[in-house]
């Protein structure tokens, strides 16, 4: 049973930081450790000191406060530890500048795109990341996603504001559909096996070969492959990081590919999608419809072609939203702090030069 929000740790097995195949994590064990120096925001504070009264880390946490004004000489010496915890990505790159000993930065979130990588590159400092820490609640938008698109769920919520009785043309089955997974993380990990009891085919795109497919996944599709599966799919689910090689990833020809009155998920990043070309597909019924958590301005503007359109449900960056998330965000940093004090390297380090 998952500990209500807001509590303790509980005693756990082991100090595991992360677990992709069902997007929760271990908390710390409580044992005597050594003291540490972590630079965090203001608003860490809190958290901080939960972590200390838990006896997750059996020892004392100095807080140096990252905020608006640089961190003093001072304060700064010694700290190798950074918490993001919320941090804008421009005044944590400042607090790398003003951390001369910083070793490891913990940031909370998954995407790092916005992070400086090469600065801490150049400095040899690691980076771990929230890998897996809101698959859940993101994995359960999507199959909820695909079931709204197949039983025309907006539509009939529109009718029922208006007033409207209306049949329509017949509605989807999911057994037998073909799902196409770009990306095979913890959110599509997760989504495969939610997807399983529904019947659907679901084929997963990953960058490297998998020895053994996850469960639920019916076909891999290794590098460019991909894009070979297009045709066949009925929903196309975007849980991919964004970098430099997958910018605009989905552009007027992957659409063109696409099968005709498929349907578009995009928990990820918006600037995999080259909107014009999304917008464009719509228009012309090359897709059905499209489920966006994720833009490349948010909010995003009035006036934005993508609003107001009855085959687009455009959602406001919520799909990792949980009762859990934040205090979800509180443990795992501890569970890794507590590795580094150990004398463990953190888990969930992100590849610097491949930017995830």
């Amino acid at each position: 049973m998952r500990r209500p929000s807001g509590t303790g740790p509980p005693p756990a097995a082991n100090n595991t930081v992360s677990d992709a195949a069902s997007g929760r994590h271990s908390e710390p064990e409580s044992g005597d450790s050594r003291s540490a120096v972590v630079a965090a925001p203001p608003w860490a504070a809190r958290g901080l000191a939960e972590i200390v009264r838990s006896g997750a880390l059996g020892g004392d946490v100095r807080h140096v406060v990252v905020g608006d004004d640089p961190v003093g000489p001072d304060d700064a010496d010694g700290v190798q530890v950074l918490w993001r915890y919320h941090l804008t990505p421009a005044r944590l790159g400042n607090a790398i500048d003003e951390l001369p000993d910083l070793r490891w930065v913990h940031s909370d979130y998954v995407g790092v795109e916005d992070l400086p990588l090469e600065k801490l590159a150049d400095r040899g400092v690691i980076l771990s990341n929230g890998a897996g820490i809101a698959a859940r609640p993101m994995a359960e938008w999507v199959v909820l996603a695909i079931l709204s698109a197949a039983k025309a769920l907006p539509r009939f919520v529109r009718q029922s504001d208006a007033g409207l009785w209306e049949v329509g043309k017949p509605l989807a089955e999911l057994e037998g559909a073909v799902v196409l997974l770009l990306g095979l993380g913890a959110v599509g990990t997760l989504v495969a096996a939610m997807l399983e009891p529904f019947g659907v085919e679901v084929r997963a795109c990953t960058r490297r070969p998998r020895a053994n497919p996850p469960r639920g996944v019916t076909r891999m599709a290794v590098g460019d492959a991909w894009r070979q599966e297009l045709g066949d799919a009925d929903y196309v689910v975007c849980a991919l990081p964004l970098t430099a090689e997958t910018t605009d990833m989905l552009d007027a020809t992957v659409f063109g590919a696409m099968k005709r009155g498929s349907f578009l998920v995009n928990v990820a990043r918006g600037a995999l999608v080259d909107d014009d070309a999304l917008v464009a597909a719509l228009e012309s019924g090359r897709l059905g419809g499209a489920v966006l958590d994720a833009f490349r301005q948010e909010p995003v503007p009035p006036g934005h072609p993508l609003w107001g359109r009855p085959d687009v449900l455009a959602l406001p960056h919520v799909t990792w939203s949980s009762s859990h998330t934040l205090d979800d965000f509180k443990w795992r940093f501890a569970a890794q702090l507590r590795r580094w004090l150990n004398g463990d390297v953190p888990g969930d380090l992100v590849d610097l030069d491949a930017g995830y």
